[in-house]
């Protein structure tokens, strides 16, 4: 391998270690921001839960003219949906309940300033001895937007429970996930480059030990793993090869003399 090798090794591993952070804050963003996301409602025993002040309220949405009827958190389409609370403790019976749902402006202190302009839907505080709210609203337009509920008592008492949610935006809620996916493939494929870089080529490899110099006998002595029947042929044939020299020789001074 050249000179350049390391150089491209450090490079994918640069590229490797940028693709994880990015996987992990995916990752964080993917679980955390559902947590932030819709304050205080959320899916938890098998329930969609509100939690207001000590309380809890089971939360339970329809889409009535949408394949997917029911829904926890953000609303699957735009149309007419139906949301209903269901009180689980006597005291939030015994109190006035408020439902108010606003346009997400970036928070309270902008939503107080021009409160009416920011509401989408009103429903006034109320009693409901049965513990059971019902709330229609049709949204005609996607967006974010945040559900305030505010449970008020006879002596004083008031809870604010606040859920930020979406219409018709299910897509950006999921794409966490398909960034998580997406580099995951990406950092296995730069694993796959390195691992590549770093092992030669089948031919090369191949060449290398085809030309790889056998290894030398010992010095000191006759080489062990000689065959000794093969020594024993090599000294009867060099004895062979010299009883016929000496014949040879003697046939030439006869051959001499008698000249």
């Amino acid at each position: 391998m050249s000179d350049d090798a390391p150089t491209s090794f450090h490079s994918y591993m640069r590229l490797l270690r940028t693709f994880a952070a990015a996987g992990a804050l995916a990752f964080t963003g993917l679980f955390a921001a559902p947590a932030e996301a819709h304050g205080r409602l959320g899916a938890a025993e098998g329930r969609c839960r509100l939690y207001i002040g000590p309380d809890v309220m089971n939360f339970t949405g329809y889409l009535p003219e949408a394949s997917k009827n029911e829904f926890c958190e953000d609303i699957p389409a735009t149309g007419p949906i139906i949301m209903v609370l269901d009180a689980e403790q006597q005291e939030l019976r015994d109190m006035k309940i408020e439902i108010r749902i606003v346009k997400d402006v970036g928070g309270p202190e902008k939503e107080n300033e021009n409160l009416e302009a920011a509401t989408v839907a009103y429903q006034p505080p109320k009693l409901y001895p049965t513990g059971t709210v019902n709330f229609e609203h049709t949204f005609k337009e996607g967006g974010y937007f945040v559900g305030i509920v505010t449970v008020t008592g006879d002596h004083g008492e008031q809870w604010v429970s606040r859920f930020p949610f979406s219409v018709d935006r299910t897509f950006m809620r999921d794409l966490p996930i398909y960034l998580t996916l997406g580099l995951g493939v990406v950092a296995a494929f730069l694993i796959y480059l390195v691992h590549r870089g770093r092992m030669p080529p089948p031919q090369i490899a191949t060449a290398a030990a085809a030309f790889k110099t056998p290894p030398l006998p010992p010095i000191d002595g006759p080489d062990p793993d000689a065959d000794p029947s093969r020594e024993t042929v090599e000294e009867e044939a060099a004895e062979t090869d010299g009883e016929k020299a000496e014949e040879r020789d003697e046939t030439d001074r006869y051959s001499t003399a008698a000249e």
